[in-house]
Parts: C-alpha cells; sequence; structure tokens
C-alpha cells in the first residue's frame, strides 16, 4: 500500500510502541503462567482487562491490555495494521495527535468490553480483553476517513481493496460480532468501540479543527503583528498576507515564492487538513501552471 505520509523520524511513535508491544509480549512468555491458571495469575488479575478488575479499582487495565497479546500471530498482525495505518495518522496529525487516537479508542473500545462483559456475566466470570485491536480500529477509522480511496492490497490472498471498503467490512463484522457472538475469544466489542472512537475523533478533533480554521475571519494585518516572530503560523500568514495580490501578473518564480512556499511551509508546520479552501486552489493553479510546462 502506498501512504500518503511517511515520517521523517527514524524512531517515530509507531515504532515506539511497536517495540514496547514486543518487549511486553517477551516479557509474557518468561512470566506468564498457561491457560488454565491464567485468570488468577499476577497477569489476568492486574493488567489484562475485565469487567471485574475495573469494578475493584484497577482502572488502569483500560491502557496495560493494549500492549499485552494472546499469541505472536496476534502480536504480528496489530503490528502490522500499526506500522500500515499508523504512519501516515502520526506523520499528518503529530505524534501527539497518533497517541490520542490510538489511546483513546483502545480505552473506548475496552470501555465498551466491559459494559457488555458486566451485563453478560456480572462479577461473577471474569471476561479479559488484551491486545492492541481496539485502538488500530481506531487508526483504521482515522485512515479510511482521511484517505478513503488508497488501495490496499489484502495479504496473503491478493485482493486490492480501497481502505473505506475494508473499514465498512472490518465495523460490520464487528457490530455482527457484537450482536451474535458470546465467548467466541474475540472482543467484537472492543473492536467496534475502537472503531467508533476512531470516526468521532475525526469528525470533533480533526474535520472540526478544519472547519473552525477555514470559516475564521482573515486577520488583519495589525492582528498579525502581534504574533510571536518565532511562531510559524504567524509567518505563514504574514506571507500569505502579502502574496494576495494579483495572482495572474506574477511571474512563474514569483508566483512560487510568494504563494505556493507559504503554503508548504504550513502542511509541513500543521498538516494538509488546516488548508483553508484558497490555499488548496492555490495548489492547484501551481500544479495546473507546472503541467502546462511539462
Amino acid at each position: 500500500m502506498q501512504s500518503p505520509y511517511h515520517p521523517q523520524t527514524k524512531f517515530s511513535a509507531v515504532v515506539i510502541l511497536i517495540v514496547i508491544c514486543a518487549g511486553v509480549f517477551l516479557l509474557q512468555i518468561f512470566t506468564q503462567p498457561s491457560s488454565p491458571s491464567l485468570v488468577n495469575s499476577v497477569w489476568g488479575q492486574y493488567f489484562y482487562l475485565s469487567q471485574i478488575g475495573v469494578s475493584r479499582g484497577f482502572l488502569w487495565q483500560l491502557i496495560t491490555f493494549q500492549f499485552i497479546h494472546g499469541s505472536l500471530l496476534h502480536l504480528l498482525f496489530n503490528c502490522w495494521a500499526l506500522y500500515l495505518f499508523g504512519r501516515s495518522i502520526e506523520e499528518s496529525q503529530g505524534k501527539a495527535g497518533f497517541f490520542r487516537v490510538y489511546f483513546l479508542s483502545g480505552v473506548a473500545g475496552g470501555l465498551l468490553h466491559v459494559i457488555i462483559a458486566w451485563g453478560l456475566n456480572g462479577n461473577s466470570v471474569p471476561m479479559l480483553m488484551v491486545g492492541a485491536s481496539a485502538g488500530v480500529y481506531g487508526l483504521i477509522a482515522v485512515f479510511a476517513r482521511l484517505w478513503p480511496d488508497t488501495p490496499l492490497t489484502m495479504f496473503p490472498i491478493p485482493i486490492t481493496i480501497k481502505v473505506k471498503h475494508l473499514f465498512f467490512i472490518l465495523l460490520a463484522i464487528a457490530g455482527l460480532g457484537l450482536i451474535l457472538s458470546r465467548g467466541s475469544g474475540v472482543s467484537h466489542a472492543g473492536h467496534f468501540g475502537g472503531a467508533i472512537a476512531g470516526l468521532l475523533y475525526v469528525y470533533f478533533a480533526i474535520e472540526g479543527k478544519k472547519m473552525s480554521f477555514a470559516m475564521s475571519s482573515r486577520p488583519s494585518l495589525s492582528k498579525v503583528r502581534q504574533v510571536h516572530p518565532a511562531s510559524k503560523v504567524g509567518s505563514v500568514l504574514k506571507r500569505v498576507s502579502r502574496s494576495s495580490k494579483n495572482s495572474s501578473s506574477l511571474t512563474e518564480e514569483e508566483f512560487i515564492t510568494r504563494k505556493v512556499d507559504p503554503i508548504l511551509e504550513k502542511i509541513s508546520a500543521h498538516g494538509i487538513h488546516s488548508l483553508t479552501e484558497s490555499e488548496r486552489k492555490i495548489l492547484e493553479s501551481a500544479r495546473s501552471r507546472l503541467k502546462g510546462r511539462l
């Protein structure tokens, strides 16, 4: 799959998260008991997520379960998905934005799992949940909303599918599993809750910011001068304001220097989703001019 963005830092948030999950799995191998006694073990009581643990006040389970995996295949699949979808989100939204999407989706999926488990078993039999899947479903939801037509070749079956279609399929499977499945060993509640949390994050935290930016009035020169000189936003706004006159009369070099360069700086600092409609039109105009030269 060709992602629209790729992080430039060697040790990105995605890589750090994958390394932590792999390290925890190695720790599980050497310290975790076999399945029959898992529920009563230290891992099962304190670090796996269950409705009983949360009812006892072990709220940290809503975080710790996201680093624990039930098998090597479980770990490899989640790490592959983290790398595949997480890189573009980290580059677009930054490390903080990536972590917000991942952990908010994970916690939301964990809470839905706890609620369903409490409704089914109460405080009698713990229903354990582990894995990064809830957070991964949130990442897939965000990716599918931001870059819906990105093609993805499935493995091991060589079928190419758009990410938005893959997300709808996964969401439908999780929804049906949530309704029909009972004690299958797969937390469909976690998957479904993580996906919904990812969608809500896009609508309110990403697209909401973009809409408010586009709807805000253009700052006056006096307001721009009040911005701290070290601020990239202030620098970009001043340059855009100075270059807003008579773009058709500019030479090609002047057009790129005065209009395109500030927009590229803004994308680098805040992501492509921070652009206004007029700035997007300028980029389209620049692309048309370049095509005319070829």
